[in-house]
């Protein structure tokens, strides 16, 4: 079971971690803890330390997905393709688990350049970057593919919409949708009425349940195992692989594919470490993030259909909702739209929901 990791424990790990680290620099935000990419415990050597001090920068970067999860898959490819890429120049210490703190943290730490990346959900990132709200639009794709199409040609486009947040926009990209869980079959709108339902602190993700008749009941991811242990909350919605690695099912009876959103994760960057380094590196950090998108995408969609079969193997039931009930949430879902509208603009709604049209 996981453990509670308090902002304040949260924030004094990070402080441990930044005084321990070795070799860095002060434009890396530089970490060394004695473990490995993998989340092993390692000794803390002479010559692991001095391999570390031969890098020009030494970068963390830190998730609160767990480490078997797509995403955890994922920044430890990032750390490996971005070191071999680089010819060593730049090493990257990777901690998933939360173990940095909590998404909102995992941010705070980017900006203050105590963390030099994150990888996750733009849903909690949306109140440090408020255009990110556009992918909070619910009920948009039917198919990943066409989501990764999308969000491939937006990653560029909305890298200004980062000016001023000390965040640097790497890339955006798909993984899987984000399932339903819960003790209740659902099979029609109204049986979404009145259940508690944890979901990030997102206002847009709040409204769309709400407006689906459950109750929206905010809750950090790492309190989330006790919550539905102890029916604070009766159902969450997460994608299949960190469902399974953190055994939800021994809480949940049922899945349903609501396919209300597609999990689209960015990897920032502290804006100021970025700018520091000389155009070649960011030049190959670039490729490095293309093809880090591309990996993630491809990496869960592999995954998706022995994680279903893997979800059925631990007795819990899946559920398929029919086109016109998965219509019915999308027409509930207007007051989402006006919402996102208001907050990011027409202009940029319109071009988003055009180009999915476009691809799809």
């Amino acid at each position: 079971m996981k453990k509670v990791l308090t902002k304040a424990v949260a924030m004094t790990t990070i402080c441990v971690l930044l005084l321990a680290s070795c070799g860095g620099n002060s434009q890396g935000g530089s970490a060394q803890n004695g473990t490995s990419s993998s989340g092993s415990e390692q000794p803390s050597s002479s010559s692991q330390q001095n391999t570390n001090a031969q890098a020009e920068y030494n970068f963390t970067i830190g998730t609160s997905a767990t480490n078997d999860s797509a995403i955890g898959k994922t920044m430890r490819y990032a750390a490996d393709l971005i070191e071999e890429r680089t010819g060593g120049r730049i090493k990257i210490t990777c901690y998933p688990d939360s173990a940095l703190g909590s998404d909102a943290e995992l941010v705070e730490g980017v900006q203050l350049n105590n963390v030099t990346m994150v990888i996750g959900n733009t849903a909690p990132q949306v109140t440090f970057v408020p255009d990110l709200a556009l992918f909070d639009l619910p009920n948009t794709y039917n198919d990943i593919t066409v989501a990764q199409t999308v969000l491939s040609g937006f990653t560029e486009k909305m890298a200004s919409s980062f000016d001023g947040t000390d965040l640097h926009l790497c890339q955006l990209f798909p993984t899987v949708f984000r399932y339903m869980s819960c003790n209740r079959e659902i099979r029609t709108i109204g049986d979404f009425k009145d259940i508690r339902i944890r979901t990030m602190t997102n206002n847009n993700h709040m409204a769309y349940w709400n407006a689906l008749g459950a109750a929206a009941t905010p809750l950090d991811f790492s309190e989330l195992y006790i919550g539905l242990q102890q029916s604070l909350v009766d159902a969450q919605e997460n994608p299949l692989d960190i469902f399974l690695s953190s055994n939800f099912y021994e809480q949940q009876d049922y899945v349903i594919n609501t396919k209300h959103l597609a999990f689209v994760a960015t990897i920032l960057m502290n804006q100021g470490v970025w700018d520091s380094l000389p155009a070649d590196l960011q030049a190959t950090l670039n490729e490095c993030f293309a093809e880090i998108g591309a990996y993630a995408t491809q990496t869960a969609q592999d995954a998706e259909a022995e994680n279903l079969k893997m979800v059925e193997e631990k007795g819990v039931t899946v559920i398929e909702l029919d086109e016109a009930t998965i219509h019915q949430m999308r027409e509930a879902a207007a007051p989402v739209y006006e919402m996102v509208r208001e907050a990011v603009g027409s202009e940029l709604v319109d071009e988003y929901l055009a180009a999915i049209d476009a691809a799809a």
